[in-house]
């Protein structure tokens, strides 16, 4: 009886040894780069005023490093992006190494188009009734990266740096996806919007989600809430 115990107990050791081996490897395996296109995050840090990034992106099989740091000024916000390739052991290629610098202005809501008669202004943001509300937002980028898209996007929108970064990972994704290599010219909102004007500024207050184009075939994120001002 002893001996059938014996038996039994190798034979889970080995179950679990075989078990911890396979799960060890799939592991391993996943923290390099993607083989596939697109972009694997290795790190990302937002705040109000700062953001860092770092991944890999992979375009028709060309993987490159990135290293990203922005900072979110009054005006503008500034991005300034270090890019260096690697080959096929992700070994990086030094001569590859290229540093580029970004300004992105923040631009201000078009006050002549972003307030309609269904908006029912009021002096009183507690007061402020969401409608529908569907908007196009203009975006100019001049680089295919993390954050210089994220800047457009934070500078266009409005929105905070986190959820600017979602967006634009999910840009990215889809894009390379279908074989491009550069970010449409605007994005789609559609949900609610409130318009509540306090002290000669104009607050508009967003609710809904995000999508590549008006066609509304590709999410690009979901329930997201923010607000920007217009006026002095």
């Amino acid at each position: 009886m002893k001996g059938i115990f014996k038996k039994m107990v190798s034979v889970v050791l080995a179950v679990v040894m075989l078990f911890s081996l396979s799960a060890q490897s799939v592991f391993a395996s996943s923290v390099g780069a993607d083989t596939l296109n697109g972009i694997k995050i290795i790190e990302q840090k937002d705040t109000d005023t700062t953001m860092y990034a770092k991944y890999y992106m992979t375009i028709n099989g060309e993987t490159t490093l990135y290293t990203e740091y922005g900072e979110i000024q009054k005006d503008r916000v500034v991005v300034d992006s270090v890019s260096i390739k690697v080959d096929e052991h992700m070994v990086i290629i030094p001569s590859t190494e290229q540093r580029q610098h970004f300004e992105y202005p923040i631009t201000a809501p078009d006050s002549s188009n972003s307030i309609s008669n269904s908006d029912n202004l009021t002096t009183r943001a507690s007061s402020c009734q969401y409608k529908p509300h569907t908007e196009t937002f203009s975006l100019k980028i001049h680089q295919f990266t993390l954050s210089v898209v994220k800047a457009a996007i934070i500078t266009s929108l409005g929105l905070g740096a986190g959820d600017a970064g979602v967006v634009a990972g999910a840009m990215i994704d889809v894009v390379i996806s279908h074989g491009g290599s550069y970010i449409p010219d605007s994005i789609y909102f559609d949900g609610k919007r409130c318009v509540s004007k306090s002290t000669g500024k104009i607050y508009y207050r967003y609710k809904g989600n995000i999508y590549m184009d008006s066609s509304k075939t590709e999410l690009l994120a979901k329930n997201v809430s923010w607000s920007r001002r217009w006026g002095h």
